[in-house]
């Protein structure tokens, strides 16, 4: 009696490590400077039941705040799926560790940061910046990281020894209308655009790039991602589909762009 009362307990246990093994994780997260409403679990809920349906296994949703948390996490591989806000986190994931790019969102290809400085500013130019008190969004964030990558081309050294962060940035021109700083860096078109329409000055523009990257680890098959791949960028295109873009807030996924990532990399100083 003992005996098979084991062996049903050990084949139990076997069969939920089985289960579990199956499962697949997508790690989630949304930018540091920007307030979602909602939970991840349940605005993400409809995507993953149709991840599910077309990898036939349990898709569950991790979110992950911090850049530098899921910088490790994605080094360690801990993820099978990851949606992520910041370039350069997706980015070093791909380049440097064991994920493939899949897609970027829709309207969200063009990303840049735009510096801001008052109508009477001095200031010229971006090279002008050297050595000027800089306001910003969080130091960790992809539009202070590109902002960084931008001044460094310049050969302008240790520029965010001068900055100011701040955590969101709607905050940034708050800081340069008092004089709290001489300039003050966005990434949202909306702020720059409200900005210059108070008559403010765009200083200047950093190069665009794509923000809000679908990845995948390699240890998932190259069937599997391509399922993947082809839901995303087919969500659009059905009712149960933009419903669930609707309800992460996205307009729809195009295709990994090799050669702009790989440029895109290369001015963030991401290498092999």
């Amino acid at each position: 009696m003992f005996a098979s009362r084991l062996l049903l307990a050990l084949g139990f246990i076997a069969t939920v490590g089985a289960a579990n093994a199956q499962e697949i994780t997508l790690a989630v997260n949304e930018g540091t400077t920007y307030q979602q409403a909602g939970g991840v679990h349940e605005r993400y809920a409809p995507l993953l039941e149709l991840l599910s349906h077309e990898l036939k296994r349990p898709v569950t949703v991790k979110e992950v705040d911090k850049y530098a948390v899921f910088d490790k996490d994605l080094a360690d591989e801990r993820y099978d799926l990851a949606f992520i806000h910041p370039t350069q986190v997706a980015l070093k994931a791909t380049v440097q560790g064991d994920y493939v790019g899949l897609c970027s969102a829709k309207g969200y290809t063009g990303y840049r940061a735009h510096v801001m400085v008052p109508k009477d500013s001095p200031l010229k130019t971006l090279a002008d910046l050297k050595g000027r008190k800089i306001g910003v969004p969080s130091m960790e964030s992809i539009t202070t990281t590109m902002f960084i990558a931008s001044l460094h081309r310049m050969h302008i050294d240790n520029p965010d020894s001068s900055f100011t962060a701040t955590r969101y940035q709607d905050a940034v021109p708050f800081m340069v209308e008092n004089k709290f700083v001489d300039a003050g860096v966005t990434g949202s078109a909306k702020v720059a655009d409200a900005w210059a329409g108070k008559g403010g000055r765009i200083l200047g523009e950093t190069k665009p790039m794509p923000i809000k990257l679908f990845i995948a680890s390699k240890r998932l098959t190259e069937t599997e991602r391509t399922k993947v791949q082809n839901l995303l960028l087919g969500l659009s295109n059905t009712d149960a589909g933009r419903a669930a873009l609707a309800r992460i807030g996205m307009a729809g996924f195009v295709p990994w762009d090799a050669a702009v990532m790989n440029d895109a990399a290369q001015r963030l100083g991401i290498a092999k």
